[in-house]
């Protein structure tokens, strides 16, 4: 897990180092760890980006969380979201580390490095809550490690909406997010869903665990 969580200090030894959790694998290894007691999350800077600072054996650092491992993008062939999920990141890390070297708030620092990219990210992260409220009954806008991914549907888009409520309502909504990347376009991918919904009905959530 180690291999992915990939850290910046800065030049003075008292500033707070920078650490990316990069991926699901170190994501579920740091859960364990905070679990464990090993390290210790003192506050949450931004529930919006994921940031807070945390300790371990008296060191303090802000960490960023939840976000894709840094060559995800070029597993996906470079396609256009992955793209811009990872200029994301790279842009908050950049925020991260205005912070640590004390030049203004995590907010301001991260909206700042993000640039053109800070509305979006913003309204997609108001977004979490309508989602977390319809697949887990509760508007925390926090998703379980497992379903880490969600964090980057477009909720903000109306159309998206209707679609979530729509599935949602035939209670296959689970199911259609966690096949594989069918989330980051539900749009595109929703004649094939009501054909296949059409046609297996109550087996519809079975199929698309792959069990048919």
């Amino acid at each position: 897990a180690d291999a992915n969580a990939m850290g910046y200090q800065s030049a003075d030894a008292n500033a707070m180092g920078c650490v990316y959790i990069a991926g699901g694998t170190c994501q579920a290894a740091f859960d364990k760890a905070i679990k464990m007691e090993i390290i210790t999350r003192e506050v949450c800077l931004s529930a919006t980006h994921d940031i807070s600072i945390m300790s371990i054996g008296g060191k303090r650092f802000i960490v960023l969380e939840h976000a894709p491992h840094p060559s995800w993008h070029l597993m996906m062939a470079r396609e256009p979201k992955a793209m811009r999920i990872f200029k994301e990141t790279m842009c908050t890390l950049n925020g991260m580390r205005c912070y640590c070297a004390g030049r203004n708030g995590i907010s301001a620092c991260v909206d700042e490095a993000l640039g053109d990219l800070a509305q979006l990210v913003a309204a997609r992260a108001t977004a979490r809550t309508f989602v977390t409220e319809l697949l887990y009954g509760v508007p925390t806008g926090r998703f379980l490690s497992k379903h880490a991914q969600l964090r980057h549907i477009d909720a903000h888009l109306p159309e998206v909406q209707a679609l979530l409520r729509k599935w949602h309502g035939a209670s296959v909504l689970h199911s259609i997010l966690t096949c594989g990347r069918l989330y980051t376009d539900l749009v595109s991918h929703d004649p094939a869903l009501e054909r296949w919904y059409g046609e297996l009905g109550v087996k519809f959530n079975t199929f698309m665990c792959g069990s048919v």
